[in-house]
């Protein structure tokens, strides 16, 4: 190798030197070139140096051998100096016994003098102990001086800095490519999370603040680019995004058509027909099922909206109707009202109160015990299944009511009763005991029928008089309708007398222990209150009543 070179020519300044190169490739081959010119070599070559043998891969050529043909052996007495830590190898290759000949593909015959210097090591080049290493040739056997070893030293440190900063770039390059192409990744996400969120609030406002079926599925058509039909789960039509949209019965898809199930909870509430000319992305499969959700509300509108309708028909008919038909019955029964069970009516008035409110508040309060609402000539009507004190029911209804509507609200719970045919009965007892409230100034309460007694079927005229007689004494005057008996007459003639079984008989006639066996047979009759002093006013009044309707 050549005479002696310019100290430090050829050496780059440093490891940050700007000249150096950025990629791993191009770097590898100035180390080559900056190499050869430091020693006057006619060939450099970069080569990963693997204990595997060891062998030799070249990475980089400078000199006659840049085609990259060139060819050396599997092993070579510098690759295990190089990985034993060894600095610097050098030697004559032809009187060296230890070396073999590095061979090219020139006319000039084999390359003779070779040194090899350690630079560092390539990441992730090869998975095993390696390192790159520096290898000079020359045709003419030489050895190296001293000064070209000590250069040649720190060069080799300076290129392995270099390495080292060119793999570390590398490494920060990709993950920087990496992140660059995760936080696009990340903002499209974000991008199409906002539109969808943005869609999902318009749907729902079109779904609740609305309830426009129409325009919900004309903004989905415009947002899918399908038609769109939404169904009930009994497969009518509610609305449709275009009049032209005809082909199959809704709910059956075939190659053009999507059925997407609107659900609310566990609950099928009806479909979402698409009809479209292809295949929806994923994004609109996202928004679709937003879609779906959104439907929910609306169908879930119009079926509370057409059961309100339904139960407040229902109720109108049966407080109404003397005999209700097994029509209405039926229809009660699918309604989850079972009228074959005790219930009370409740009858409210409150003046001055919109027929909005009320009837929102009203179908609000039934809802709790699965009853029934309604709005009759002004008044809430409620029918409230279950065996509660009326008069407690009276109260709550009246004090939640006035609270609401910030004014007095007067409310008459009639007693208890069942079957469909006392509902009509059972209102007109809560309206009178309501108009009797009224009349006595006691608005703004909440009473039964049980508590006034018999003042508001006194007051209603022959009707309630006949209802009240009825009330009151129907088991016996049955008895002695159907037995020819005179457990009436026995009745009146036993309060006549001071409620002495003895003094009746006398009054009567007859055996003190016949007088005693009908009053027996009264108590099974009426219940074994019946001589308690509010109920026995109620029982006097009734016959005379009785008896004085009969003589007249």
């Amino acid at each position: 190798m050549g005479g002696s070179t310019e100290q430090g020519a050829a050496v780059p300044g440093s490891a940050d030197d700007a000249g150096v190169p950025h990629d791993e490739g191009g770097l590898l081959r100035d180390i080559a070139r900056q190499g050869r010119r430091l020693l006057d070599a006619p060939a450099a070559f970069v080569a990963v140096v693997s204990e595997d043998g060891p062998t030799i891969t070249v990475r980089a050529v400078d000199g006659p051998h840049e085609d990259g043909r060139l060819d050396l052996p599997g092993h070579h007495p510098s690759g295990a100096a190089l990985l034993d830590g060894s600095p610097l190898w050098c030697g004559d290759a032809e009187s060296a016994p230890a070396a073999a000949p590095v061979s090219g593909s020139d006319d000039d015959g084999a390359l003779h003098a070779v040194v090899a210097v350690r630079l560092g090591h390539l990441r992730g080049y090869a998975p095993r102990r390696s390192v790159a290493a520096l290898y000079l040739a020359d045709r003419r056997p030489r050895t190296v001086t001293e000064g070209e070893r000590v250069q040649l030293t720190s060069f080799a440190r300076l290129a392995g800095a270099a390495m080292e900063k060119t793999q570390l770039l590398d490494v920060a390059i990709a993950r920087l490519y990496g992140l660059e192409q995760q936080s696009a990744r990340t903002a499209a996400d974000l991008d199409r999370m906002r539109a969808l969120r943005s869609a999902h609030y318009g749907f729902i406002d079109l779904a609740v603040a609305r309830g426009d079926a129409r325009a919900f599925v004309v903004e989905a058509d415009r947002r899918l680019g399908a038609s769109v039909r939404l169904c009930t789960d009994d497969g009518l039509v509610v609305a449709a995004s275009r009049s032209a949209a005809a082909g199959p019965e809704p709910g059956v898809p075939d190659g053009r058509r999507m059925v997407v199930p609107v659900l609310a909870g566990d609950r099928r509430m009806g479909d979402l027909l698409l009809e479209m000319d292809s295949p929806l992305a994923d994004p609109d499969g996202q928004l679709l099922l937003l879609i779906a959700q959104a439907a929910a509300v609306i169908l879930r509108q119009l079926d509370d909206s057409r059961e309100s309708q339904a139960r407040r028909a229902l109720l109108n008919e049966l407080i109404t109707t003397p005999q209700p038909t097994g029509t209405l019955v039926e229809r009660a029964r699918r309604l989850g009202v079972r009228l074959d069970r005790p219930y009370v009516v409740v009858v409210l008035r409150p003046d001055g109160v919109s027929p909005h409110w009320a009837s929102m508040w009203s179908a609000a309060f039934a809802a709790r015990g699965d009853g029934l609402s309604a709005l009759h000539d002004d008044d809430i009507v409620l029918l409230l299944p279950g065996e509660a004190d009326p008069a407690e029911i009276a109260r709550t209804a009246a004090e939640e009511s006035g609270a609401l509507f910030g004014r007095p609200v007067t409310a008459a719970a009639s007693d208890s009763g069942s079957g469909p045919e006392r509902v009509a009965v059972r209102y007109r007892q809560a309206l009178r005991c309501l108009d009797v409230m009224i009349s006595m100034e006691l608005a703004g309460r909440g009473v039964s029928v049980r508590e006034l007694g018999f003042l508001p079927m006194l007051l209603a005229g022959r009707e309630g008089i006949d209802q009240f007689i009825d009330a009151t004494l129907q088991p016996v005057l049955d008895y002695d309708r159907h037995r020819d008996g005179d457990l009436a007459r026995t009745l009146d003639a036993y309060f006549e007398a001071g409620r002495s079984p003895t003094n009746a008989a006398e009054l009567l006639h007859m055996h003190p222990n016949t007088v005693t066996r009908r009053l027996d047979r009264v108590k099974r009759l009426l219940g074994p209150t019946w001589q308690l002093p509010a109920r026995a006013l109620e029982i006097q009044l009734a016959l005379r009543l009785h008896r004085l309707l009969t003589e007249l």
